[in-house]
């Protein structure tokens, strides 16, 4: 299924190079052998050492501003979507939904901040990116920003997302459907790959958000 959606202005160039070569670091990063260090895992899949996170700014839906710095002191997961995503998105948050749920009844949902990062800003200002990530659990830190600190944190995190013009003056956005996992100093760890299990994802939380219990 393929939602087309009114162009507010064409994608740059820029923006197509930018996001070709982030696409091809992504795919270059998961053909790496991951290490085996660190307690088994049931859903994610390791990166074979932490990458820093780059620096970058966000607009939360609040209108407060999100940074690495708000990444420091506890786990984090980075989905990156849009508000008119038919699918990929509902579905995805869906599973957010019950991991966190199930963080909470373990008493850790302080432990893990989930984060889902709109990469059409044109259309999700903040009051309606607020209102859509609520909706799903009012404890998702909803936030998105400018092409270039999107562009910045995605190619961090090996994340993508291409904004695709139809011949009708439209487009879609294409991104990807992996979920980021940083650790608690600001460095990336992993993902959280499809298809996406729940139980599988929050057990893996909650043994790395408590390691010794």
């Amino acid at each position: 299924m393929n939602t087309r959606h009114n162009l507010g202005r064409a994608l740059p160039t820029a923006l197509i190079l930018v996001a070709a070569f982030a696409a091809g670091l992504g795919l270059w990063l998961l053909t790496q052998p991951f290490g085996a260090a660190g307690p088994d895992m049931k859903a994610l899949t390791r990166y074979p050492a932490p990458r820093a996170v780059a620096e970058f700014q966000l607009v939360r839906s609040d209108g407060k501003p999100l940074t690495r710095a708000d990444l420091q002191g506890h786990w984090s997961l980075f989905f990156f979507g849009f508000t008119n995503c038919p699918d990929i998105c509902p579905n995805t948050l869906s599973v957010l939904k019950q991991v966190r749920a199930q963080l909470a009844r373990a008493g850790a949902a302080d432990k893990v901040a989930i984060h889902f990062v709109s990469v059409d800003p044109q259309r999700d200002q903040p009051e309606v990116l607020g209102r859509y990530a609520a909706f799903y659990d009012p404890g998702f830190v909803a936030a998105t920003g400018s092409d270039e600190e999107l562009t910045r944190l995605t190619r961090s995190l090996g994340a993508l997302y291409v904004r695709e013009p139809a011949k009708d003056g439209q487009y879609s956005v294409d991104h990807s459907a992996s979920i980021a996992v940083i650790d608690p100093q600001a460095r990336l760890v992993g993902l959280f790959r499809p298809p996406l299990d729940a139980a599988a994802i929050g057990a893996d939380l909650l043994t790395l958000a408590n390691p010794r219990r």
